[in-house]
């Protein structure tokens, strides 16, 4: 009777995942490193279309494919996308940026079959939105923005069918709109009261911001010119509410930070380009902007640009909040050092610095900086190489 009963559990047991809310095909970390190149495909397509056939919830919360899919699978990827939607998928993600220039074109025939009632009650549900390499257009995720009550949060990656896209209006709930490597993306127009975190990654766009009183994290990082970038500081000054500030610009720009104030900005994030010593004056500058800033990212690149004046006196002004600085792509040259110097002398409460060797580095190279940076490091700050612990210098 016992081993009956074991029986019959283990048999309930073995069904209970199909009702699982949550459907995760993930094919570059399930199937790609195990399986030759030629099965990848076909063991793919067969997981996913089993798991669809055999499940039997009404709901999902999350479903999400990641795989590197062929042309030839485009009708199999749609079929997917129907069964999602008629189990009120929540949050739905199609990630097929490893797919070696392919991309997915989300069919015209789904964007009519929701329009009807019974589409626009398969939507409701909907509360993120994540497409990577699909090719969607402005007109489709205007429609997804304005019929889904419920959706907090759009991410577009490396579409080339998204040219423009407004997200305007007093009624849309949206939290998070985030849209990268777009190439031929043109404008964009944001004016909503909800929208909590904005991120643009890509070429040179056309960007109206106003009436976003939420928000409260602003990334821009686009292939703009040294004069397109002079625009950047106005464009920021408009939000004194930013707590989280990443910006992607030459040093030059930086500077016309001066008359700007961030009063609440506590995490700033700068890619910095560094062929001279201007980009120590504008770093002074923007800093100077940000009195309550905790964190501060730089991102070391180096484009060979010679901008500014290198005789120019850099600003002196301590920062009494700053406590956690990162510096990545460190190179170990005199304006690296400097940079690192710069912020010793000024973070009154500092605590550690997180330095990221570039890969040109040697370990010759990375222990002689690693002897420089401590010989200026203040009492109590932590020095951390890499993901290594170097030192902590505590004196009691």
């Amino acid at each position: 009777m016992e081993a009956a009963r074991t029986c019959v559990l283990s048999s309930r047991w073995r069904y209970l995942w199909t009702f699982t809310t949550a459907l995760d095909f993930d094919g570059i970390r399930e199937i790609l490193p195990r399986t030759k190149r030629y099965f990848r495909e076909y063991k793919f397509v067969r997981w996913v279309n089993k798991v669809l056939v055999l499940h039997r919830g009404s709901n999902v919360s999350q479903f999400r494919v990641s795989f590197y899919l062929s042309s030839s699978l485009e009708g199999v990827i749609t079929n997917w996308i129907y069964k999602a939607l008629a189990k009120t998928v929540q949050n739905f993600e199609l990630d097929f940026q490893y797919n070696s220039g392919h991309h997915y074109t989300f069919p015209q025939e789904i964007y009519n079959s929701l329009k009807g009632v019974r589409g626009l009650s398969s939507i409701k549900s909907l509360r993120s939105i994540c497409l990577s390499a699909v090719n969607v257009t402005g007109e489709i995720l205007e429609f997804f923005i304005h019929n889904c009550p419920l959706l907090d949060e759009l991410c577009v990656k490396d579409s080339i069918d998204l040219v423009s896209l407004k997200v305007v209006g007093s009624s849309v709930r949206l939290n998070s709109l985030d849209i990268q490597y777009c190439s031929f993306m043109k404008d964009i127009e944001i004016s909503t009261p909800n929208l909590f975190s904005f991120k643009y990654y890509g070429p040179k766009i056309e960007l109206h911001i106003e009436n976003v009183p939420q928000l409260v994290e602003l990334s821009v990082r686009a292939d703009h010119t040294v004069e397109d970038m002079f625009l950047v500081a106005p464009l920021v000054c408009y939000f004194p509410q930013l707590t989280m500030l990443e910006l992607d610009s030459c040093n030059e720009v930086y500077k016309h930070f001066s008359n700007c104030e961030l009063p609440k900005l506590i995490h700033l994030n700068l890619r910095v380009t560094i062929p001279n010593h201007e980009c120590l004056v504008g770093l002074a500058c923007i800093m100077k902007s940000c009195p309550s800033l905790q964190k501060l990212t730089l991102e070391l690149q180096s484009s060979g640009r010679r901008i500014g004046k290198k005789t120019q006196q850099v600003p002196r002004c301590s920062h009494q909040h700053l406590k956690l600085v990162e510096l990545h792509m460190f190179r170990g040259r005199e304006i690296d050092l400097q940079l690192a110097f710069y912020i010793f002398e000024n973070a009154a409460i500092l605590g550690k610095m997180i330095v990221e060797p570039s890969n040109y580095m040697t370990r010759k190279e990375i222990r002689n900086c690693t002897q420089m940076l401590e010989s200026k490091l203040p009492q109590g700050v932590e020095l951390v190489i890499g993901s290594l612990y170097v030192s902590d210098y505590k004196h009691g």
